[in-house]
């Protein structure tokens, strides 16, 4: 872990000499440094390697720009609502809720674009280095997996983003000051680099702070599946899912028997762990202290013990789902302990009930808590929805309830708790589990938007019956996000999304 770290310390110290540039680019000039004085060595491929996974880090542990907020929060009151005791929430990254979603406060890019930049410049000089040709093929295979998995977000955020390939070195480049791309180039570009990183998967290794070979065939699998059910890219893109879900091995020895363990900060590397964000008590960082109550509100006996304790709670489950979390576990169903905190711990005469997400809290040995939990990108109980997803599809509603019934037999301790094979049981099955499993993991807004149920959605309970598919008549685009206005400001080359503007 510690020397992991020193190298992503070393690699974003040789990438950041021209991050002034900055200021006036929206894709950051940074790569000069790298020109001229990299690329040299083997020691240069190493360094610089982990600065592609360092970028991706920055961006994705980041207050507004991480795997939460990108993949979880746009489904509305539904599912998040106010704290019950602060009575607050980050209102304005919840779909049209009180219609404060605009070009002036939405997320940003340029984190994203830096990490692409660096797996840009490493896929440029690779062989430059001098390293041998496992190296090599390393160094290749970590960009290719690692710029996937980059435009594979961005083509879901915003739909039409620039494309770039090449390290921007000079302010006389395009790649500077780019264009647009349809989503159909940008998810062709996705499509390019696994069938680049394809061939060299197998040496990708085994660190879970980098790209790994189960975690090439997740990505695999999540974007075949993506391009089958939203983009009409027919059957071919079943068999590519069934090829990296067949490759990983979809089986129940890969799932921890106990749930909560997976999440335990005293075990980060642990078995169900597919890919991750690497944090410590030296470097944290996470959307979790968001679900924290200040300590004014909790009685000191209960600070931290079990309420975890840091500053302003914004994000709370709605009531609507604490209810259906707390139904699940009238059932058996052991996550909720992990997935729910629930009682009456407010230091208020009332004494009522405040709730909040137990899971991901870090250190809560200290107060404030230390958000030093990694945050998980992949884990192998996602594969195995995967696969309930792809035999639904494929219309083997038995073979999906096979796949089911592997992660509710961890929750309830029961065999075959789904048992029904009706097209729509099984589907609504497979949601209620995105739903029970994934809470707060960045995983159930894609799950919805594949399976269609999103536009069913209501994500503004203050306006009964406007759903996501009543909001599309009005904004085609209503499931992307726009683009922020600073970096249209910054290069005329960008346009606004339609619908956006």
């Amino acid at each position: 872990m510690k020397n992991t770290l020193k190298i992503f310390a070393v690699a974003v110290l040789c990438s950041t000499a021209f991050s002034s540039c900055h200021s006036d680019l929206d894709i950051p000039y940074d790569n000069a440094l790298s020109v001229s004085n990299m690329w040299k060595d083997p020691s240069d491929l190493e360094q610089s390697v982990p600065g592609i996974y360092y970028r991706m880090r920055s961006y994705f542990s980041a207050a507004e720009c991480n795997v939460f907020y990108l993949g979880e929060t746009r489904v509305g009151d539904y599912m998040w609502g106010p704290s019950l005791e602060s009575k607050v929430q980050d209102n304005f990254k919840i779909a049209c809720r009180h219609n404060t979603l605009t070009p002036s406060n939405t997320i940003g890019w340029s984190g994203l674009y830096s990490a692409i930049d660096q797996a840009n410049a490493v896929i440029k000089y690779a062989e430059q280095c001098h390293a041998t040709q496992d190296r090599v093929d390393w160094a290749y295979a970590q960009a290719y997996f690692a710029r996937a998995f980059c435009y594979f977000y961005a083509a879901r955020i915003w739909g039409w983003v620039p494309v770039n390939l090449l390290p921007v070195e000079s302010t006389n480049q395009e790649e500077c000051y780019p264009r647009q791309k349809t989503p159909d180039e940008v998810y062709a570009q996705v499509e390019n680099d696994i069938l680049a990183c394809e061939p060299i998967a197998d040496k990708l290794g085994s660190e879970k702070y980098f790209g790994t070979k189960d975690a090439f065939n997740m990505l695999k699998a999540e974007y075949a599946l993506w391009m089958y059910s939203t983009r009409e890219g027919g059957s071919k893109y079943l068999d590519m899912a069934q090829e990296a879900l067949n490759a990983i091995g979809i089986s129940e020895s890969k799932l921890l028997a106990d749930y909560d363990k997976i999440f335990d900060r005293t075990n980060k590397k642990n078995g169900e762990i597919v890919f991750s964000v690497a944090l410590s008590s030296s470097v944290t960082g996470g959307y979790q202290v968001y679900f924290c109550q200040p300590s004014n509100l909790i009685a000191s006996a209960y600070r931290n013990n079990p309420v975890p304790i840091s500053s302003t709670q914004w994000w709370s489950y709605s009531q609507n789902f604490v209810d259906e979390l707390k139904a699940s576990e009238a059932k058996g169903d052991s996550r909720v302990k992990t997935n729910l905190g629930y009682g009456p711990y407010s230091s208020a005469a009332d004494k009522h009930e405040i709730t909040w997400c137990n899971k991901l809290l870090g250190d809560m040995s200290k107060s404030p808590v230390v958000m030093d939990n990694d945050l998980i990108y992949y884990r192998y109980a996602y594969a195995v929805m995967l696969d309930a997803e792809l035999k639904y599809y494929r219309k083997d509603y038995a073979g999906a309830n096979r796949s089911l019934n592997m992660i509710a037999k961890r929750a309830y301790g029961k065999d075959n708790y789904y048992v029904s094979t009706s097209a729509s049981d099984v589907l609504d099955n497979i949601v209620k589990e995105y739903f029970l499993e994934f809470p707060a993991e960045g995983m159930i807004w894609w799950a919805l938007i594949r399976t269609g149920r999103i536009w069913s959605m209501e994500p503004n309970s203050e306006i009964p019956g406007q759903t996501f598919e009543t909001l599309r008549a009005k904004n085609p685009n209503i499931l992307l996000w726009p683009i922020l206005q600073s970096s249209i400001n910054k290069n005329s080359n960008l346009h606004q999304i339609a619908g956006w503007s």
